[in-house]
């Protein structure tokens, strides 16, 4: 049997300042947006992988955790080839890091922006 990933779908606090974040400080691409069971869900492309966001529902909104609590996912993590120019340029776009220069392995340098919901991205570097 063959499978292929397609997305990662969020449920937002605050859909409008989430999908503002991943297109303005990540730099992710706009793929369209569509209306489900009467709510505004919008498609985004970061890193050649999909994201989907929704807004929670109003009665329901859900509560946000940190990613040091959370169950479940708490970081999408992607590639970069420079750990520094990475973080100045992300920091240049209004990114928040929570922590920066973090040698996780002597190979592997890391950093984790500060994302909306409780959710955080990291940025990994391979040295050589």
């Amino acid at each position: 049997m063959h499978i292929e990933f397609d997305h990662v779908h969020f449920r937002c606090a605050d859909m409008e300042k989430t999908v503002a974040f991943y297109r303005e400080v990540m730099g992710a691409e706009f793929l369209g947006e569509a209306e489900l069971a009467g709510r505004k869900a919008v498609r985004l492309q970061l890193g050649g992988k999909n994201l989907v966001f929704f807004q929670a529902e109003p009665d329901h909104p859900g509560t946000v955790e940190s990613a040091a609590t959370r169950l479940g996912a708490y970081h999408l993590a992607y590639w970069v080839e420079d750990h520094d120019a990475a973080v100045s340029w992300f920091k240049s776009r209004g990114a928040s890091f929570l922590r920066e220069g973090i040698m996780a392995t002597p190979e592997l340098k890391v950093a984790f922006i500060e994302a909306p919901d409780g959710m955080q991205i990291e940025l990994m570097q391979k040295l050589k």
